[in-house]
């Protein structure tokens, strides 16, 4: 980067205004059901951002502001869930995490003949055996996008290529979304039965789609498609299935 533009950067009133949100929200200052406020109110800096720097690299920031609202939320919720038993020993992991961890990407990794490659994803959550981590197991990873377009098939591509081995068959692959181009909105005229070719795609293929935008209605919702705050719910009633058959 630039050191004018990084300079810019670090005394952007704009982005201390966003960190400090994001704190908030890591710290549990901000609940987590107030989550799509937080983004809308991240959405409404665009401006002062690139008033202050420039409109290039907003969409990345924003982007990466997203995901790290995302996981800050997955992990204050697991760590204010962490002395019960559907929640012991589970935790949110960063891709950088997942990289670092050797069990881990051994276990989530997707081979091409000699070569594993790690899909592309967020963020994971893990089930962790810290007597044997090789018993570790991952539970989900989570795909963040605030604009589809062509992205969906890639989530969609990872879902079927864990499905198709014995190793990662289970994991559950969620994506979580601002849904700016609102393709999970149900339509009145076009399309089918109402439905955006993006979301009867990933309606079909993934097992979670969670829209984070306050005027997501919930007459749009299906079983997979739902506002972001259900995801809570989703999770604590798949912790207790794995604790179930365990």
């Amino acid at each position: 980067m630039p050191k004018a533009t990084k300079e810019l950067r670090e005394s952007s009133d704009a982005i201390k205004a966003i960190e400090e949100m994001l704190s908030k929200v890591q710290s549990g200052e901000i609940p987590l059901n107030q989550a799509h406020e937080v983004w809308k109110k991240i959405s409404q800096y665009k401006d002062d951002y690139v008033n202050q720097i420039n409109e290039q690299s907003w969409h990345t920031y924003a982007g990466n502001a997203f995901q790290r609202l995302v996981f800050n939320i997955l992990q204050k919720y697991i760590s204010d869930h962490s002395n019960s038993d559907e929640f012991k020993n589970i935790s949110v992991l960063s891709q950088s995490q997942l990289e670092g961890n050797d069990y881990l990407y051994k276990k989530l990794s997707v081979r091409y003949g000699k070569i594993s490659i790690l899909p592309d994803t967020d963020m994971a959550i893990v089930e962790h055996d810290f007597s044997n981590p090789w018993n570790s197991e991952i539970i989900a990873i989570i795909s963040c996008k605030t604009s589809l377009r062509e992205r969906i098939a890639q989530a969609c591509y990872w879902k079927l290529k864990l499905w198709s081995s014995p190793t990662t068959k289970n994991v559950q692959v969620y994506l979580a979304t601002t849904d700016n181009d609102k393709n999970f909105e149900l339509k009145k005229k076009g399309y089918y039965e109402g439905k955006t070719r993006n979301r009867i795609i990933a309606e079909w293929e993934l097992d979670g789609i969670y829209i984070l935008r306050g005027d997501f209605k919930r007459e749009c919702e299906s079983e997979k498609v739902k506002q972001y705050d259900k995801i809570f719910n989703d999770l604590m009633d798949l912790f207790k299935k794995l604790k179930k058959a365990n």
